[in-house]
């Protein structure tokens, strides 16, 4: 209902600025949503008539109270009560019954389809999500990743949008060379049969460890010349098995690639079961190494090059020059500004005399020594979703520490010619340890698993502790439910852009301002419903009996919609698990403070605000990825 409101309000006020004799588009952001209780702001406020004054050299009242006259003239939206002019704003206040009839009317009519959008030109989104390297177990940083993905995914799409989720994997690459020399020289294949991932963990921390304890001997110095050689001969020795096996790979050489095939499908496997337990799933498992096994690796540096966008060194690397005036924009084909034409870097080149002191980044796609990166293959995706699933737009969601590096790839991507897409990076905050970075080399991280089974046992506990009326055989199904809402909740609802200190003891605290407590206020919502003999009909209920703590509830039932927006807007779905949590305490101080079931008057309307508050718990929790509970 507000959402159609503000939609017509928008419109309403566009029309009486022009009435108003004033020459200004406007749009969304001409109006602000206020709180329900301010009767001086109302429920919608502008202040456009500020901007307008600053242009037009005139004072800001007169200018609200012509353009409020003006709408009024024209008309208000049905549900707008009245329009006020305070201190320059334009103020429109709503008409409560009104409200209350359209937003019960509406959430009963829609009802798992409240809040949601029918597009007739929807975007189609590709995006990576997950994306973990494979023959390592998920950690904090990837069920951050997972979680945020997950649920602006399911956003976009309830908002009409055409959504593909991509599981990028991380499967390719010099390390996994490293890993299969390590697997054969010190493999055990009992080892990797009980417990492949830890098995294959294990080894390549062992193989960092050692480079890294040889690369420290380098630097000190050894103290024999002969001890010297040594160092380096055993240094050279692993980092050159390693880079010859990934050619190997690379080749297509069979005990490579089916050694290589293990590791992935073992790694797989894991995720899979990790993922069924989280309820999330993907479209596609498309890793990195289907780009270079299929060819759009090789498409891509020759596109680069025939296109005369990238420069081939002297060492027979091949990179596309980036400058820093080139980011501004890069994203959005609407504002990209950027000269494909490599002329200007080797004008660059020739004085500076090295790539090092130009003053541009290359932007590497073919290494000195014939390999691609990492920015080749993520080309090649671009490449890929835009032939393949005329995508409009290709999501990255990946951390912040990656800022810098897609700010390149965007630019390098506008070079080779992808125009037409919208790229978008949704980064997110670093996770540290209280005793500091994670560091899966060194063995510091904690895994998704040590999340979710202390979260599990943490609800199992207070289940069994405070749960009325829970079968034996039902507190550990609940108590999962319960651990999955605590972590999910806590990771979107967090600030995305922070860094996160991940502490465990917190994270899968039930404690305050917590997932549990909406599924709570949920359960508290399906008690009442069940305990009536039946919800009445919305059509059937009198909008003039409820009380200003009603209004209050249906007023925020009324933004559901509008946050979903605003997620949109944002690319987060942060805003919607603050609204939930919100909508939990103004339907818990409106059980505390009305009367439903034994009501003397408006008991009917009550069930009906009730039925109604259960269904929106109901539609954003779901878009969360969090079970709501019969019992708790």
């Amino acid at each position: 209902m507000l959402r159609s409101i503000e939609r017509e309000l928008i419109d309403g006020l566009s029309g009486a600025v022009a009435d108003a004799g004033h020459d200004r588009a406007v749009d969304a952001s001409a109006l602000e949503l206020e709180d329900f209780d301010d009767d001086e702001k109302g429920e919608f406020s502008s202040a456009i008539s500020f901007a307008i004054a600053a242009d037009e050299g005139a004072n800001p009242m007169a200018v609200a109270a012509a353009i409020a006259d003006a709408h009024e003239a024209a008309g208000l939206p049905e549900g707008i009560g009245a329009v006020t002019v305070e201190n320059g704003h334009i103020n429109y206040h709503l008409d409560v019954e009104t409200m209350a009839r359209r937003t019960l009317s509406t959430i009963d009519g829609e009802a798992d389809s409240y809040g949601s959008r029918d597009r007739t030109d929807p975007d189609t989104i590709v995006a990576d999500v997950s994306s973990p390297n494979i023959a390592k177990p998920l950690h904090v940083g990837h069920l951050r990743n997972t979680i945020l993905s997950d649920a602006l995914m399911n956003v976009l799409e309830a908002l009409g949008h055409d959504v593909t989720r991509d599981n990028h994997l991380g499967d390719w690459g010099v390390q996994f060379g490293n890993l299969l020399h390590e697997y054969v020289e010190f493999g055990d294949e009992d080892a990797f049969e009980d417990d492949p991932i830890a098995h294959l963990l294990d080894l390549y921390q062992q193989f960092e460890r050692r480079d890294s304890m040889l690369e420290d001997v380098e630097e000190f110095g050894a103290l024999t010349d002969s001890f010297e050689d040594s160092v380096e001969a055993e240094r050279e020795y692993h980092t050159d098995a390693g880079k010859e096996w990934f050619a190997r790979l690379e080749e297509d050489d069979e005990a490579a690639v089916e050694r290589w095939e293990q590791f992935r499908e073992a790694s797989i496997e894991r995720f899979e079961a990790i993922y069924e337990e989280l309820g999330v799933d993907f479209d596609l498992w498309i890793g990195e190494s289907f780009y270079a096994r299929e060819g759009w690796n090789d498409r891509i540096v020759d596109r680069a090059l025939e296109a005369d966008v990238a420069i081939r060194a002297d060492d027979g690397s091949v990179f596309v020059p980036i400058y820093p005036d080139e980011y501004e924009g890069a994203g959005d084909p609407a504002r990209a500004d950027i000269d494909p034409s490599p002329d200007r870097a080797r004008e660059t080149l020739a004085e500076a005399g090295s790539v090092e002191d130009a003053d541009f980044d290359p932007f590497y796609i073919v290494k000195s020594d014939g390999s691609t990166v990492y920015g080749t293959r993520d080309l090649a995706t671009i490449a890929y979703r835009t032939e393949e699933f005329d995508a409009d737009q290709s999501v990255y969601v990946v951390a912040s520490e990656q800022d810098h590096y897609f700010k390149q790839l965007f630019v390098a991507a506008r070079k080779m010619g992808f125009t037409d897409v919208r790229l978008r990076h949704i980064n997110y905050g670093m996770i540290s340890l209280p005793e500091g970075s994670m560091s899966t080399r060194g063995g510091q991280i904690v895994t998704v698993r040590e999340v979710l089974d202390a979260a599990r046992e943490r609800a199992r506990d207070i289940v069994e502790e405070k749960g009325r009326g829970v079968a034996d055989d039902e507190v550990d199904a609940i108590a999962a439910k319960i651990a999955l809402a605590t972590v999910k909740y806590g990771m979107v609802a967090s600030n995305r852009g922070k860094d996160i200190t991940f502490d465990i003891d917190e994270a899968v605290s039930l404690e305050g301002d917590t997932g549990p407590y909406v599924q709570y206020a949920t359960t508290r919502a399906y008690s009442i419903l069940d305990d009536a003999e039946a919800v009445p009909d919305v059509d059937a209920i009198d909008p003039t009996a409820f009380n200003d703590t009603d209004h209050q509830l249906i007023y925020h039932l009324g933004r559901y919609p509008l946050v979903l927006d605003l997620c949109e807007e944002r690319y987060d779905a942060a805003s919607l698990a603050r609204y939930l949590l919100d909508l939990a305490h103004v339907f818990n101080s409106f059980y505390h403070k009305n009367r439903v079931l034994d009501a003397e008057s408006a008991a009917a309307e009550r069930l009906a605000l009730t039925a109604a508050t259960a269904q929106v718990f109901e539609n954003g929790l779901g878009l969360l990825g969090i079970d709501t509970l019969a019992e708790m």
